[in-house]
């Protein structure tokens, strides 16, 4: 996310690819329908083919390649309160511990709190999920190789603290025990599932909402 700045003390840089993303997001918003479901967070949401493993359901993508905790705050107006859903599923962690903001699993849980907080006070009928971090490939996007903190014993303690923070005030998913022993089976690139990630993940989440 850094890309080629040579200075950065740890402020989240927007790129043109994130602020197209955005601006889809809100022109999507305009025509939505209320109370349906909003799928929102980092790619490895932006990434999910609703349409695909969802075919008959109606899902609002609102993730964003890249997005940081931070960055769900910023947009969270605009891309799940404007959209007036019965139900968001969230999913964002595991770019915090990259070189973007590099925040411990305790800043990330308490940024998610805060996001939890804005819906749940907007929308106070809203049923939020939270998706756990998946594992990473330590070899290939684990630290040191791509920069920053991120391990799988960081993502995975992220979905702990997500819970010590939030309680039963939201409801859990952990897909993270079901990859972690096959990840290299179902991650595209050693972050993003490929077909076969995304195929177990629409089962864990069918198995945990009623979409």
């Amino acid at each position: 996310m850094r890309e080629q700045m040579i200075y950065n003390p740890g402020i989240y840089q927007l790129r043109e690819d994130a602020l197209k993303r955005m601006l889809d997001i809100i022109y999507n918003q305009k025509t939505a329908q209320p109370g349906q479901t909003v799928f929102f967070g980092d790619s490895i949401i932006e990434f999910y083919d609703m349409n695909q493993y969802f075919p008959e359901k109606t899902i609002y993508n609102c993730g964003i390649a890249g997005a940081t905790t931070d960055e769900l705050l910023w947009i969270v107006d605009e891309a799940v309160i404007k959209y007036k859903p019965a139900q968001v599923l969230l999913h964002v962690g595991t770019n915090d511990l990259g070189n973007t903001v590099t925040h411990s699993p305790r800043q990330i849980a308490s940024n998610i709190q805060m996001l939890v907080s804005i819906i749940q006070k907007n929308l106070p009928d809203c049923r939020i999920t939270i998706l756990s971090p998946l594992p990473c490939d330590e070899d290939i996007q684990g630290y040191p190789h791509a920069r920053g903190i991120r391990s799988n014993a960081f993502l995975k303690d992220i979905y702990e603290h997500f819970i010590e923070y939030l309680g039963d005030s939201v409801n859990y998913i952990n897909a993270f025990d079901s990859f972690v022993n096959k990840k290299e089976l179902l991650l595209e690139d050693g972050l993003h599932p490929n077909e076969k990630g995304y195929q177990l993940l629409t089962h864990i989440i069918n198995d945990s909402m009623i979409l």
